[in-house]
């Protein structure tokens, strides 16, 4: 049969990347060991051990937040064997771990209404919550319920073949010259290792784009919280939800310019933001009619907004998504939900273009079988605020789960696949690629 159905034609397995079928090793294997950021008070030497392979797969995805778990479903339907670790135990991560609850970027805002910009795997989602109740409607993006919004992830996730990995910390990789050969995990069932044909970095934070050597910009920015409080009576104390009585609050202003890869800086903001949510649902109460309001949910992990951002083969522009540039690679849109500043001026949100997003931005310089989606993959500066929401996130890991499927079908390094063949599996799994 044609290759072009992909894998479901094709018959290639995880057996056959175990055995080195997609793309041979180029040189001898090694390890690469991340380094710390952290002043050392001395060293230790670690023994060196055997570390058992417990798994192997066509695809290995790196994190369960947005992007992962779009990534995720895109490649397990186009016939992979799909490996998702998450270091919780709950799809969706800052989506859903944070509150954040709404789906920014999914729709742009314009003078005239809303004009939706990403459909797809994200579309799916919301659907299925609508269906059920549980999606309430802004001004502009939905705002879903977070516990909802697991259960969906995981029935469709289920739905298309995907095994899940709960509990897993990747701490480094091992490598083949310009291929990745194994992801290393720290789990309760001690220090082990999954052989991957490709490896998908949804982290978040890059985590693994730094572990191969790739080229990355790292910031420093604000880390927030979004929590829920449950039993409003008058007062309006944030966003509203699908479920009557509870809100959504935001500490925007959080904690300002802080690295968000430090544990202690992490941990000194988590304290710090559950006080100011105690304090601020505590002053609700004082409200008349108010008085029976309490602290429903706060976030199970910190609401970090950008770390690492990979230096891709083309980082998109703030030009590009200013002026509504089309990119022959174009994998699909994404909407312009924020202020945006360029050329010495500020565009409003509502006089934002949809902006596309092209291949060569989730893809990476070196390593052959490494995509990258979500918050870390290429983008100017600028253009931080658009690039990290949630519905960017599932858009570019949708892409990057095709575009691996498609590389493990014919056989071919991530920046070998027919551009043309990825848009057209995008297009017939509703992704919106065109003006």
């Amino acid at each position: 049969m044609d290759r072009r159905k992909f894998l479901k034609t094709t018959a290639l397995s995880a057996a056959g990347v175990a055995a080195g079928g997609v793309l041979a090793p180029s040189a001898e294997a090694k390890t690469v060991t991340v380094r710390t950021r952290l002043d050392a008070k001395g060293f230790i030497k670690e023994p060196a051990r055997k570390i058992a392979v417990i798994d192997s797969a066509d695809v290995v995805i790196v994190g369960g937040g947005p992007a992962g778990f779009a990534a995720a479903v895109a490649a397990s339907r186009q016939g992979c064997d799909v490996l998702l670790l998450e270091r919780g135990y709950f799809l969706g991560g800052l989506f859903t771990g944070c509150d954040v609850t709404i789906l920014n970027d999914m729709y742009t805002p314009t003078h005239s209404g809303r004009v939706q910009a990403v459909f797809g795997i994200c579309d799916e989602l919301c659907q299925r919550l609508e269906k059920h109740d549980m999606l309430a409607w802004l001004d502009t993006p939905p705002n879903v319920d977070t516990e909802a919004t697991k259960y969906f992830m995981e029935e469709m996730c289920a739905e298309a073949g995907v095994r899940i990995l709960y509990g897993v910390q990747a701490s480094e990789v091992t490598m083949s010259g310009d291929r990745i050969d194994h992801v290393i995990l720290e789990t309760k069932s001690g220090r082990v290792a999954v052989k991957a044909g490709f490896v998908i970095d949804c982290s978040g934070d890059g985590d693994v784009l730094e572990w191969t050597g790739e080229d990355f910009k790292e910031y420093k920015y604000d880390i927030s919280a979004m929590y829920r409080i449950g039993n409003v009576g008058t007062g309006k104390p944030g966003s509203i939800t699908s479920n009557e009585g509870v809100f959504t609050g935001h500490l925007g202003d959080g904690v300002r310019g802080v690295d968000g890869l430090d544990i202690y800086t992490l941990t000194s903001a988590q304290l710090e933001l559950r006080k100011r949510m105690w304090d601020k649902t505590w002053k609700l109460r004082q409200n008349p009619g108010d008085g029976k309001a309490f602290l429903l949910s706060t976030p199970s992990v910190v609401g970090v907004r950008i770390t690492r951002v990979l230096n891709s083969v083309f980082n998109v522009t703030t030009e590009g998504a200013a002026t509504g540039t089309s990119y022959d690679d174009v994998i699909g849109f994404t909407g312009g939900d924020s202020t945006l500043k360029w050329n010495g001026a500020s565009i409003p949100r509502k006089d934002r273009k949809m902006w596309q997003i092209p291949y060569r931005s989730i893809l990476p310089k070196k390593v052959h079988n490494l995509l990258v989606a979500g918050r870390c993959f290429g983008f100017e500066e600028e253009l931080m605020y658009d690039a990290r929401e949630v519905g960017t996130c599932l858009l570019t890991g949708q892409a990057a789960g095709t575009a691996a499927a498609q590389a493990l079908a014919f056989r071919q390094s991530c920046r070998d696949i027919d551009i043309q063949l990825l848009q057209k599996t995008l297009r017939d799994n509703n992704v919106k690629l065109d003006w």
